[in-house]
């Protein structure tokens, strides 16, 4: 069996500190050394908690040097990220981000 911690890290599919992992587990109150069930991965705490990591991920800094990146994420794959964690976010009620695409308001 797989532990809360486990299984939000493999959900993520992309390297975080497990430290950020844990205070996330405390902010949605989850207790990471429980063995995971379908019920708490079903709870709105833990699909907070999947779409907070993902978030993480938008805002991660970029290395690159010499035309080489490093452990960097397209804009692209930003903006994929961004509309999974968005779309955990709207299931549990939580407010979404934009992607930081410019938009234009018209006024009357």
């Amino acid at each position: 069996m797989k532990t809360v911690l486990q299984a939000l890290r493999d959900e993520v599919h992309y390297p975080i500190p497990v430290g950020y992992i844990e205070n996330i587990l405390i902010k949605r109150e989850l207790d990471g050394t429980k063995d995971v069930d379908k019920p708490t991965m079903d709870s709105d705490a833990y699909k907070g908690a999947v779409a907070d990591c993902l978030y993480s991920l938008v805002g991660a800094i970029q290395f690159s040097e010499s035309d080489k990146s490093i452990g960097t994420l397209t804009d692209e794959q930003r903006k994929l990220i961004l509309k999974r964690a968005n779309k955990l976010y709207g299931e549990i009620g939580e407010p979404t981000f934009d992607d930081g695409e410019p938009t234009v308001t018209i006024l009357d």
